[in-house]
Order: C-alpha cells, then structure tokens, then sequence
C-alpha cells in the first residue's frame, strides 16, 4: 500500500476538507489513464469535453468528474476550473466509492 506523505501537515493538510460530487465517471484507455497520472497538466480532450459540469457551488461543494480505467483500481477527482488540464485533483481508490 502507498501513500503520499506530507512533511510538516498542517491539520488542513491532513484531513480532507473539500465536499464534492461526481457528476460523470469517465473510464479511458489503461495507456491514457498512465499518460495522465504523470502528465496531468496537459491538455486532455476527455477534461475539455467535460469543461461544463465542473464547478464549484455556492456552498463550496466541488463538482467533478472522476477519471479512471478499468485497469485501476483508483481514480482522480478533477475540477478543472474551466481550463483544458486537471487543475484540481484528488487521488480516490474505487473502494471507497463502492463503500458510499
């Protein structure tokens, strides 16, 4: 199991503090799935296709899509803030989400 570590978190840090939803799971090729974790500030067609159901509410709650493959057994949360790249991220492991 891996994690990523934070050298000095602050409590904001270390506890997740963002409210979101997904509006549209979006399952792409394993090859461009890999291509995206290491380069995710590129431009990706599947993020501008997208741009108009991510957004961040009034009450703060992020709304988002979640890229993953069906060789993954994670995902990344997106909100792009209108651009073509994933500006915001989360890394989410499918399980939690199956467990909600």
């Amino acid at each position: 199991m891996k994690v990523n570590l934070i050298r000095k978190a602050t409590p904001e840090e270390l506890l997740p503090q963002d409210e979101f939803i997904i509006e549209k799971e979006i399952i792409i090729a394993e090859d461009l799935f890999e291509r995206f974790i290491h380069d995710p500030l590129d431009d990706y067609d599947f993020i501008k296709e997208n741009i108009d159901i991510m957004y961040c509410d009034k009450e703060d709650v992020f709304h988002c899509i979640f890229i993953t493959s069906k060789a993954h057994e994670f995902g990344i949360l997106v909100e792009s803030e209108g651009y073509h790249y994933a500006r915001y991220t989360a890394y989410i492991n499918k399980s939690v989400l199956r467990s909600e």
